[in-house]
């Protein structure tokens, strides 16, 4: 009977061998249903590159054309230097990011139902109609977050010195491709100091390296993306592209949501190129004396929804390619097209903002199980939250700039439970030896 009763236990066990193929299954039916959705959303609407896509079509290989795109774009330049078509390179570059990213979730979460890779995979499923833009965020954001599984996966292979090497490559490309990942890292690193202090009797080796890691490649990613940009000679095209960011998210920025607040503006653009002549730093402190304090607050206040409830993105940025709203405009039928499109975005928006609640709560419950135990990694999921918002106080909002915060939250969650287990039975070890 016991022996039954032990067998029955097993059966129900998430964790068990009986199981093992379940969770296989699921993430097989995920990947599949990642990579096909992907594939077939791209093969039949075909959007063509445009905007910030076209600069990176038309800049991948050719480095006197760089502004920005770093490592990334050199990475873009395989495929295009093979022949394929920009939608055809979006997909051999977007498609294994995204299946990367999904197995993370798997490898990382060591939870009983696996309920940070469900969340990394709903995200994933949500934006599968930016699987053939050529976009550079997917890669990004998976470069990121091979950086979390090299510095928590224990189980690897590799000597500490060798995964931490590694991890400071993938964030330094990471950032080079995406430098507001650098922003977001230094805004997370500022925050930790005073937990860190708080818990300062509580810091492990294992916090300190990650720390240590995710500040070099930060600072290396960056210097890479200045070098590039330097090298290219076209400073004044760079200064401006950069600069407008910061212009649209605030210096130029309306106070009232119906004209945009924070999003890009052609004032935006203009005002940039007109502040050429001044440093940056003076044109921005002439912009900021030229308003009072309160009209900044408020156009932060007009901000905020957008900040802390990004809007989804993915649909929109595939339909709204200019070659499929002209062959959609074009149609007898665009009436009924259009109609199901936003039936399609409205669905979207709902599941999106369920999906977005989700990942939000599980860094809260994260950091409230460590803090409780006073290990200070469990801060890190909810400083990455605000590392994100912090940074889109000041610069341009766009809901396809907080991929990365959704996609990797769940991954950051899963590391530094891992990284808090291996810092325990390390802590373990030393106490029973001494």
């Amino acid at each position: 009977m016991a022996d039954q009763r032990s067998g029955g236990m097993d059966m129900v066990e998430p964790n068990g061998p009986h199981y093992r193929w379940a969770w296989l299954t699921l993430a097989g039916v995920q990947a599949l249903l990642l990579a096909g959705i992907g594939v077939a959303l791209a093969a039949w609407w075909w959007p063509e590159p445009h905007s910030d896509w076209a600069y990176y079509w038309q800049s991948a290989g050719r480095p006197e054309a760089y502004v920005r795109g770093g490592l990334g774009l050199w990475l873009l330049a395989l495929p295009k230097a093979f022949g394929l078509s920009p939608v055809a390179a979006s997909l051999v570059i977007n498609i294994p990011s995204a299946l990367w990213l999904l197995f993370l979730g798997y490898r990382l979460d060591g939870g009983h139902w696996k309920i940070l890779a469900q969340l990394v995979a709903l995200y994933l499923l949500l934006i599968t109609p930016f699987a053939g833009i050529v976009q550079l965020d997917l890669v990004a954001a998976a470069a990121l977050g091979t950086a979390f599984w090299l510095l928590a996966d224990a189980g690897l292979r590799l000597a500490s010195g060798w995964r931490s090497g590694l991890a400071v490559a993938c964030i330094m490309f990471a950032v080079s491709t995406k430098p507001q990942y650098a922003l977001v890292l230094w805004a997370l690193l500022v925050l930790t100091i005073p937990i860190a202090w708080l818990l300062r009797r509580s810091l492990s080796p294992g916090f300190q390296r990650v720390l240590l890691v995710l500040l070099a490649g930060s600072v290396l990613g960056f210097a890479m993306d200045m070098v590039m940009r330097v090298s290219s000679g076209k400073t004044e095209q760079i200064r401006t592209s950069s600069a407008v960011t910061l212009y649209g998210g605030l210096l130029v920025s309306s106070d009232q949501r119906s004209q945009g607040c924070g999003y890009w503006s052609v004032e935006a653009a203009r005002a940039a190129k007109e502040d050429l002549h001044k440093s940056l730093s003076k044109a921005v402190m002439d912009r900021l004396q030229a308003q009072p304090i309160e009209h900044w607050l408020s156009v932060v206040r007009c901000k905020a929804p957008e900040i802390l409830s990004p809007p989804p993105y993915a649909l929109y940025w595939l339909i709204e390619s200019p070659n499929i709203r002209a062959r959609i405009d074009d149609r007898p039928d665009r009436e009924q097209i259009n109609a199901r499109y936003y039936r399609a975005l409205g669905a979207e928006r709902k599941v999106y903002g369920w999906a977005r609640g989700l990942i939000i709560l599980a860094c809260l419950w994260t950091a409230l199980l460590l803090l409780r135990k006073r290990d200070p990694l469990g801060a890190l999921p909810v400083l990455w939250l605000v590392g994100f918002w912090s940074v889109h106080v000041v610069f341009e909002v766009q809901g396809r700039y907080f991929l990365g915060l959704f996609v990797l939250a769940p991954l950051l969650c899963a590391a530094v439970t891992r990284l808090a287990v291996v810092s325990a039975a390390t802590n373990g070890r030393v106490g029973a030896a001494s």
